[in-house]
């Protein structure tokens, strides 16, 4: 391994001064360099047969300490003269080596995996509580599920970003033993669908057999076996198991309509129906009863966690939140019942059922708004692993005994920045047709916000919503910009989801209609408000988030300066022609709220709101983004955008990430994206920008 404090020594005429972020910055290239030829360089105090790659580093650092000193200052008159935060480097948002996530505590409580970083690669780590001893798996992991007897590790991986799931197994037993793909099928998506109780076995869905739909398999990792449990016939959207590994239900679709079935001897027998928009998931099974906790909106507006009767269908509501849906449930591991709900109508709201857990969860949000989460709990239901998260980032906590204190365990990538970010509030204001709609606001903290420069930050989905905690489904991006200077605003527009069936169903047919008439009228309030100039509004948004943004520029070009899409939609039309297979069974809902490709009618107004089709009336600059293994919103859906602005004259920007698809897991991606962005941003909204991170010296490694 490269000594880089050794090879610096060997260049006494270069003074460099390292504060302690340098040191950890460079870091990143101490184990990654991996050039074998040799030189001699007397000049710079290099000697015959030390490696090529120490003048690299050399070089690194001049070209850091030169580079460094490019940041772009603001240059809109609201941001003169303020006193902003401090700059946050990207890196902090995107590769801070401290940041961890996904605690998960095992059910005999004896160990804790997480995932984090080892060395400078991601890895999920493993450790003993009683003893300290820890293990790193090198692995890039979406989720971690103990099995039920604590021996194995579940983890699941997308090595390309392109979603061909895996789901690996680690025998935490042996010690030595390497990560077993459980799921070795091409080409495939594979998930746990849950872990059996007291069992090596884990429940699987994957669709290796059929690319539309997804089969339920056993597999049990000490022997290597893999059992298929259920063959999908084509309609079924969802297999419910209990906590002893059986099959005690299955969601069926027809067109538009869904049903319950339970199993009847050798065949199945229907028993619940709801309408197409009425939403239902089992959260458990009640043992020894034909009854489960679900979370349901069965004749009425919000999703209400209820007591349901899977023969009759008559339910019992436990608990419903008034403005919003219920989001999630906290199931107890002993008794089957509920022991917390959660909800989001503006601040997260905790609800707890029972009163030992409330007296120790509560006093972790120290009096303030905060989500707090049970993420992974031991058979015993005290030892467990708890988020709690605010607008400015997450802390994770593991609570032993109900005497012993909480210990933090870590934090999210900023949340030791949670100083310099910025608040978040909760929004309201009337679209034109009166429908009420929420959203966020994010102002730079130390700037009065009057006429500043403003980003209009649109979610994906579009089924799907903006929160108040950090992440999210923007990823916190509003963060990373509000540091810039910018006020952010972030608009849960008609359609988005935990608003309840109606508000869902106003979104019916109404894509670059009345979901982006949401959109335009959040602009008009911020600017009714005092806080946005009218004439520096940017729109930037990912996935339907990014075809937002494409709509911005192409049919309200008059609102924005400018605009960012990443991995966005062009065309209608394309996109559900050639989605991906697993899409087959949601197609019914695609075609009701966009379109129907096929029919020459549905296709010529699919084609009239897709951005590909009015370049010629855009205005402002274009930033587009996309990563080439997407398989929902394919490449050339950019690539196509691309070449028709640039066919009719417009400035357009175009940046590709390799090795990542419909959003990115690599650092290095992810620090493209914002340096982009930043610099992007500075140009046609005049905030600030860091003009050069040093970790992109060493991006090449990865």
């Amino acid at each position: 391994m490269l000594d880089l404090e050794a090879g610096l020594e060997r260049a006494p005429e270069v003074e460099i001064v390292f504060d302690e972020q340098d040191v950890h910055g460079f870091a990143l290239w101490r184990a990654h360099l991996w050039e074998s030829q040799r030189l001699a360089c007397p000049q710079c105090g290099i000697q015959q047969g030390e490696d090529l790659v120490t003048l690299r580093i050399l070089i690194a650092v001049i070209l850091a300490g030169l580079l460094g000193g490019c940041a772009i200052a603001p240059t809109h008159p609201a941001l003169q003269d303020q006193v902003l935060p401090p700059l946050i480097p990207v890196r902090e948002f995107v590769a801070n080596l401290e940041g961890t996530s996904l605690y998960r505590v095992s059910p005999d409580g004896a160990s804790l995996a997480w995932k984090g970083v080892s060395g400078l690669k991601p890895a999920v780590w493993v450790k003993a509580l009683a003893s300290g001893e820890m293990r790193s798996i090198p692995l890039r992991v979406q989720s971690i599920v103990w099995s039920g007897d604590s021996r194995f590790l579940f983890l699941t991986v997308d090595p390309a970003g392109d979603e061909d799931t895996h789901v690996f197994a680690v025998d935490m037993v042996s010690g030595q033993a390497q990560p077993a793909d459980l799921t070795p099928f091409k080409g495939t998506r594979s998930r746990i669908q849950r872990r059996i109780e007291n069992s090596s076995e884990v429940l699987v869905f994957s669709n290796a057999r059929d690319k539309k739909v997804f089969d339920l398999y056993r597999i049990d990792p000490a022997k290597g076996t893999r059992v298929l449990v259920a063959q999908n016939p084509g309609n079924v959207t969802s297999w419910s198991t209990d906590r002893d590994g059986r099959l005690r239900a299955r969601t069926v679709q027809d067109g538009e309509d869904r049903y319950l079935q339970v199993p009847d001897g050798d065949a199945w027998r229907t028993t619940l129906r709801w309408q197409k928009e009425e939403g239902w998931w089992i959260a458990d099974f009640v043992p020894g009863t034909n009854t489960a906790w679900a979370v349901s909106s069965r004749g009425r507006d919000k999703e209400a966690l209820v007591r349901i009767d899977l023969e009759s269908g008559a339910e019992e509501v436990v608990y419903q939140d008034a403005e919003v849906d219920i989001e999630q449930v906290l199931m107890s591991p002993r008794s089957n019942t509920p022991l917390a709900a959660y909800s989001m109508p503006g601040h997260p709201r905790n609800r707890f059922f029972d009163t030992a857990l409330a007296a120790r969860l509560e006093p972790l949000a120290g009096g303030e708004p905060a989500a707090v989460h049970v993420t992974s709990m031991a058979d015993d239901e005290q030892t467990m692993t708890v988020s709690v998260g605010t607008d400015r980032g997450w802390k994770y906590y593991l609570l032993g005994g109900s005497s012993t204190a909480p210990v933090l365990l870590g934090e999210s990538n900023t949340s030791g920045l949670a100083s310099s970010l910025a608040p978040t509030r909760p929004v309201a204001y009337a679209a034109r047709d009166g429908l009420q709609i929420h959203g966020y606001l994010t102002l730079p903290p130390g700037v009065q916000a009057r006429a500043l420069p403003m980003v209009l930050l649109v979610h994906g989905g579009p089924w799907a919503r903006d929160v108040w905690t950090y992440q999210g489904t923007n990823r916190s991006v509003q963060q990373f910009l509000a540091n810039r200077g910018y006020a952010v605003l972030q608009v849960n527009y008609r359609g988005s989801s935990g608003y309840g069936r109606a508000f869902m169903e106003k979104a019916v047919g109404e894509f670059a209609g009345r979901m982006h008439d949401d959109l335009i009228d959040g602009v008009r309030w911020a600017v009714a408000q005092g806080v946005a100039d009218p004439a520096r509004v940017a729109i930037y948004g990912a996935s339907y988030g990014g075809y937002s943004a494409l709509v911005g520029a192409t049919m309200t070009p008059e609102t924005f300066a400018c605009a960012v899409d990443v991995v966005g939609m062009s065309d209608l039309s394309r996109l559900l022609e050639n989605a991906p297979a697993y899409w087959s069974l949601g197609m019914p809902w695609w075609k009701r709220y966009v379109g129907d490709p096929a029919d020459p009618a549905q296709r010529k107004v699919m084609d009239a709101k897709s951005p590909i089709n009015h370049v010629a009336k855009v205005r402002a600059p274009m930033l587009v983004m996309h990563g080439v293994n997407d398989p929902r919103v394919k490449f050339d859906q950019s690539e196509r955008m691309v070449a028709a602005l640039r066919g009719v004259g417009k400035k357009v920007e175009f940046v590709s990430f390799q090795g990542d698809g419909h959003g990115n897991q690599k650092w290095t991606n992810n620090l493209a994206m914002y340096r982009h962005a930043e610099d992007f941003l500075a140009g046609c909204l005049g905030g600030r920008s860091s003009g050069f991170d040093y970790y992109q010296l060493g991006a090449w490694a990865f």
